[in-house]
């Protein structure tokens, strides 16, 4: 089963958690010198046969589902990445197809987050920043998914490799096992070191792992994963939700918010980033622009 899914959400709690303390104290440090939140929507996926005629032009060849995709999402969860480093070759072939603005978000390979011994393997790394330089204009916060059995007494492994990020490079973190949250927030003594090298956490609001929802931040972005559960009714109420909570983010300093929306499949994701962008434009005043086409 597919991380924190659940067969039935009609019992879950959706309640965001209340803010971590620390969240507060980082972005009001950053508020003087902020001059307006950025606001990204995408998904983690921009080749579904089933956004023809919806969301892309009827007869829409796969070969161009990138270049409709950028003008409907103004950026991309980069899942891809996670199983083959790109070359330079393909990643100048995805920038030709999107405008100058756009960003893609690439997931580290797996062979650095999930194997043995990869969030030490220096080789790899050198290989994935060099890939990463690839991208120029179009790169957005890369994230590294942590296996669910990656556990906080495996800590010197992150440290490890966070210590060999480079700080040209934003970079945002998703943990998933239960020991490393505690009480609706990420271990403080995490998030501290974190906020002082600027790099980010990411949040994931998922029906079946509500410990994962956390409302920490750790640098001048914020990366949220939202999984919807095939347009159910909650999934426009998490929605508004998330927006309000944005707002009070936008107010004390956030620069950028990234909001990833996820459906089974991602068959109906166009129709919940619709809701997405509309609340966020409504409550943050977010502009941006709503889809190109109209969704049938």
């Amino acid at each position: 089963m597919e991380f924190g899914k659940l067969e039935s959400v009609d019992s879950v709690n959706w309640d965001l958690h209340d803010e971590d303390p620390l969240t507060h104290d980082f972005l009001t440090s950053l508020g003087s010198q902020n001059s307006g939140t950025r606001f990204y929507v995408g998904s983690p996926a921009w080749g579904r046969k089933e956004w023809v005629g919806r969301l892309y032009p009827p007869k829409t060849p796969a070969s161009e589902f990138l270049h409709h995709y950028s003008r409907n999402f103004n950026c991309i969860e980069l899942n891809t990445t996670h199983y083959r480093i790109p070359t330079a070759a393909m990643v100048s072939q995805w920038r030709s197809q999107v405008p100058s603005e756009f960003l893609f978000c690439p997931k580290l390979p797996q062979t650095i987050s999930h194997d043995p011994g990869g969030l030490r393997n220096t080789g790899v790394l050198a290989e994935w920043l060099k890939a990463l330089g690839e991208f120029g204009e179009n790169l957005g916060p890369c994230f590294v998914q942590l296996s669910p059995y990656f556990t906080y007494q495996q800590k010197a492994e992150l440290f490890h490799f966070l210590q060999a990020w480079p700080s040209e490079f934003d970079l945002t973190l998703e943990l998933r096992h239960p020991s490393w949250f505690e009480g609706g927030r990420i271990l403080p003594a995490l998030v501290s070191y974190l906020q002082k090298r600027r790099i980010g956490l990411v949040i994931t609001d998922v029906a079946g792992r509500r410990d994962v929802l956390h409302m920490s931040i750790s640098s001048d972005f914020s990366m949220l994963r939202f999984i919807g559960n095939d347009l159910h009714q909650s999934d426009f109420r998490r929605s508004r939700e998330w927006a309000l909570r944005i707002a009070k983010w936008q107010e004390l300093g956030l620069r950028r918010f990234f909001f990833m929306v996820h459906e089974p499949d991602d068959i109906k994701t166009p129709e919940m980033a619709e809701y997405v962008i509309r609340d966020l434009n409504e409550v943050c005043a977010a502009g941006l622009q709503t889809m190109a086409r109209p969704l049938i």
